[in-house]
């Protein structure tokens, strides 16, 4: 009986393989793990912490904070091996899987564990106990027993370490008793001047694809082109090879930052592995016994082979995990230009439609194509799909058109005010203040705002004046050219009249993208107040303050002049209304 070894290698990628999962208490990494591993610097960091930790002879709690799935029992099960006797001198606790008593809750659990740094026990204690915990699990452990753990309480709020705000230092330090890495604060990619860059991802595609006597998957890959000798197309051979291009690599690299940025995504070492798996084996391939798969696979016809190719797959399938389904909003074929759109028009009228696809794409992307191209064989709506997603991996790097040109600029904006770069932050401060003075309309007339009073209506327009008066706490520049750990959006302060509290507004890309629209005309719709609510009530505090000494301006909108009365408060708490 036939088999097909790539694909038995590939599983071991799965969420669901026995590979998958690390319980962190105990060295448990066998070779294929080791091989997979890859050093970031959240690890780096962590060996110090728990070099330092083992050093001295007080109290020592390190908490390995995250969320699920972000490789912290991966990275504690290896460091068994590589840190055995100092980390031999801590007891390790993963709050995901241990439980002293099944009748007890995890926080019940982490009481009892903790009980050495209780305020009250932890200076005569000595215990030593590195906690992977994720962050949930956390908040709520010191909601409900904060009360007899204030100094744990204390160094967490002093350390940000539940705020996605500010990242702090997570150095040793030998005078405390706490210690912490938040996994958080090390994303899968960096930022640099020109964008992101995930070398994890890209790390963990080459190790996939690599000939190393380590890597069971390329042994399976071999012993498979073996077997099929050329004599069948099999598009998880296909999809396997697809890798092997870097430019695909980085391409495919660059969409999950995407979906991480854009959408929030939550992407952990665990999501990525089994993500892998998903765009080299179709879902329906995967399900085949031995036998049926070569029947399948042999008898499988044109639109079938092309639907289930890594560039058409990769953006169809959003029922897969959540992370597929920001690929399918990331689809190339959602964004459309005249130039494509002229090349398809010829392409659905051709009769030589592979002749079209080789004028625009490179070869590599069309071996053994021409006869599953040829036209007839495959949908007009799938062959323009194909075209446009063989031409965004083909050209991404050469044609302009295929990129962001907002995302792009977010990116780097981002990067200059992680660096502390007053440019950059006056950039967006700039941004804010221009949308919130033109978010109910267009005033005419700088410093002032359109007031949105009752019904709306067309005949008057109400202003006021404005000023945004920004909160600014100006930080040392940095001149990282690399940056491993930043903020993935913008925060800014503005100064509230009568108020010692600031308004802050965090800006992610969704609202970066809406205010450059403002910024070049846009005027919001019902929709976006609906989408964006947080953004409008901080407009409306900006608009809202002075309000019982501002006076109000009113234009007839008919007459055509910026402003025609004015409305105001008098020395003498009297109000006054005069024609200007």
């Amino acid at each position: 009986m036939r088999s097909n070894p790539l694909l038995v290698e590939l599983r071991k990628l799965r969420e669901s393989s026995k590979y998958a999962v690390a319980q962190g208490t105990s060295s448990n990494l066998d070779k294929f793990k080791r091989y997979l591993h890859i050093e970031r610097d959240v690890e780096i960091y962590l060996k110090e912490i728990i070099t330092g930790a083992n050093e001295v002879n007080t109290a020592q709690l390190i908490l390995v904070c995250g969320n699920v799935g972000d490789g912290k029992s991966h990275i504690l099960s290896y460091l068994h091996d590589k840190l055995t006797d100092e980390i031999s001198k801590f007891i390790v606790h993963n709050d995901a899987t241990e439980a002293h008593n099944p009748k007890e809750s995890s926080n019940e659990t982490l009481y009892k564990l903790l009980d050495g740094f209780k305020d009250k026990n932890v200076a005569a204690s000595n215990d030593k106990i590195i906690l992977a915990i994720n962050l949930g699990t956390l908040s709520k452990f010191i909601e409900e027993y904060g009360a007899e753990f204030q100094l744990l309480k204390t160094y967490i709020a002093n350390n940000r370490i539940l705020d996605n705000e500010l990242i702090t230092s997570d150095a040793f330090d030998a005078k405390s008793n706490f210690h912490h890495i938040n996994f958080t604060d090390y994303h899968l990619y960096v930022l640099t001047e020109k964008g992101p860059v995930s070398d994890i991802v890209l790390s963990l595609l080459e190790k996939i694809i690599t000939d190393n006597e380590d890597n069971v998957i390329y042994k399976g890959y071999k012993d498979y082109k073996a077997i099929c000798q050329d004599k069948i197309d099999c598009p998880i051979l296909y999809n396997y090879e697809f890798l092997f291009e870097e430019r695909n690599r980085v391409i495919i690299s660059q969409l999950i930052i995407k979906a991480i940025i854009v959408y929030k995504e939550i992407v952990s070492v665990r999501t990525l592995l089994n993500f892998i798996y998903d765009i080299i084996v179709p879902v329906d391939l995967s399900v085949l016994s031995d036998t049926d798969y070569f029947d399948v696979v042999e008898k499988m016809q044109a639109a079938e082979y092309i639907a289930n190719l890594t560039p058409n797959y990769l953006f169809e399938h959003p029922e897969l995990s959540s992370l597929f389904e920001k690929m399918e909003n990331l689809d190339p074929c959602n964004s459309r230009n005249t130039s494509t759109d002229e090349t398809l028009l010829t392409l659905v009228n051709t009769e030589n439609t592979f002749h079209i696809f080789s004028n625009h794409i490179s070869g590599k992307y069309l071996q053994n194509m021409e006869n599953k191209l040829e036209k007839g064989k495959i949908s007009a709506l799938r062959l323009s799909r194909f075209f446009i997603r063989l031409n965004y991996f083909s050209n991404y790097f050469e044609k302009d058109y295929l990129k962001d040109s907002d995302y792009d600029e977010y990116l780097i904006s981002l990067f200059h005010y992680n660096n502390h770069n007053i440019t950059s932050l006056q950039n967006i401060y700039a941004l804010v203040e221009n949308a919130a003075s033109n978010w109910n309309g267009d005033p005419k007339t700088s410093g002032k705002v359109i007031v949105n009073v009752g019904r709306k209506q067309t005949k008057y327009r109400i202003f006021k004046d404005f000023e945004a008066v920004p909160d600014i706490d100006f930080l040392p520049q940095k001149d990282n050219t690399v940056l491993h750990r930043f903020t993935q959006e913008f925060v800014i302060s503005f100064k509230i009249t009568n108020d010692r509290k600031p308004l802050k507004i965090n800006v992610d890309f969704s609202l970066f993208k809406i205010l450059k629209m403002i910024s070049k005309g846009y005027r919001p719709n019902k929709k976006d107040n609906n989408n964006y609510v947080y953004f409008v009530s901080a407009i409306n505090m900006l608009i809202s303050q002075n309000n019982r000494q501002a006076p109000l301006y009113i234009d007839e909108v008919n007459v055509g002049k910026p402003v025609d009365y004015k409305f105001s408060k008098s020395a003498f708490s009297g109000f006054k209304f005069e024609v200007i």
